[in-house]
């Protein structure tokens, strides 16, 4: 049964940046007008059925009172999700189920959590959070109609999708966790809020992708070596440190709202595999923009770049194809 997952994040643009920076918020009820467009357009493929992750704010209520009478509609036998690890229960369960695609509403931080659980299903990630290079401004509508025909075999894996690439953090040799975007080292001793905003706090910071239209800690990569989603390489940067001959100042967009000079002693690219120390501690690491690992003093910590993240729909590329099809 052709099957399209839903994982929408009730909290995704709504943590402490909104204080200290001029970002969007995206509220519930917009969030529930983009899973009516995206039930909308995943009906008019035809496919047979919709899988929604259950959540406190009930995001998908109105989306499938739309299509009540045109599709099969269940919800994951789960908790509500009200941390970020029931998103990544979900994704795991509707692996389980059987789904062809899932479609995300958040930022990055929501879909590298939804990414642990996905495994080669393909993601159509819509930007509703606080840093979106991960996901894109894409119309619901179109979203849902790229996700249906994938689910429905009209457009295959190799036709539209693109696989990621990810940053993994190893602890005393095990895999600690991982990244989509940007992994940011910083002199913080705890997690405390989450959220990074100062970048005088970070010692150093890894990229799988520095695009010049992106906003974050990966715009500041960008000024440095623009990285594609397809390039075969990452990049390190070190913001502390004695400087060598390419320490260099950008100016950059860390945030919305917020443009600032970032002092870069090192930088280099990085290879698929190459493992580099982190050599500070106490502190911890930053996955795609949240504080998540506390690192102590006696724990051997590397990170590496890995070419085996998720597969993600190109929409654009998805429609083009329909065009031709219908």
């Amino acid at each position: 049964m052709s099957t399209v997952g839903i994982i929408a994040n009730p909290a995704a643009g709504k943590d402490i940046r909104r204080l200290v920076a001029h970002g969007r918020v995206v509220s519930n009820q917009e969030k529930s007008n983009i899973l009516r467009r995206v039930f909308a357009g995943i009906v008019s493929t035809g496919a047979e059925r919709i899988l929604i992750m259950p959540d406190h704010s009930g995001l998908g209520r109105p989306a499938a009172k739309d299509v009540a009478e045109k599709i099969i509609l269940e919800y994951v036998d789960m908790p509500v999700a009200d941390h970020q690890g029931g998103s990544t229960n979900a994704a795991k369960a509707m692996v389980d189920e059987g789904v062809d695609c899932i479609v995300t509403l958040g930022g990055d931080g929501t879909n590298r959590v939804v990414a642990k659980g996905c495994g080669e299903i393909p993601l159509v990630p819509i930007s509703t959070g606080t840093n979106n290079v991960f996901p894109s401004n894409t119309e619901g509508t179109l979203a849902g109609i790229a996700a249906g025909f994938v689910a429905n075999g009209g457009l295959q894996r190799n036709e539209v999708c693109r696989r990621s690439k990810r940053i993994d953090i190893h602890i005393d040799g095990h895999h600690r966790d991982d990244a989509l975007v940007d992994a940011a080292v910083s002199s913080q001793m705890f997690v405390g809020a989450r959220a990074v905003w100062d970048t005088k706090t970070l010692h150093t910071i890894f990229l799988t992708r520095a695009e010049p239209a992106s906003i974050g800690l990966s715009s500041i990569g960008s000024r440095l070596a623009p990285i594609s989603v397809d390039d075969k390489c990452g990049l390190y940067m070190r913001l502390d440190g004695e400087p060598d001959a390419s320490a260099t100042t950008v100016t950059a967009p860390i945030a919305p709202g917020t443009v600032e000079d970032v002092s870069i002693t090192q930088w280099r690219k990085i290879a698929p595999g190459e493992k580099i120390e982190v050599d500070i501690h106490p502190g911890t690491i930053a996955l795609d923009g949240e504080r998540e690992v506390e690192l102590l003093p006696t724990q051997e910590v590397c990170v590496s770049l890995s070419m085996d993240g998720p597969w993600v729909v190109d929409v654009p590329s998805a429609m083009r194809l329909v065009s031709r099809k219908i």
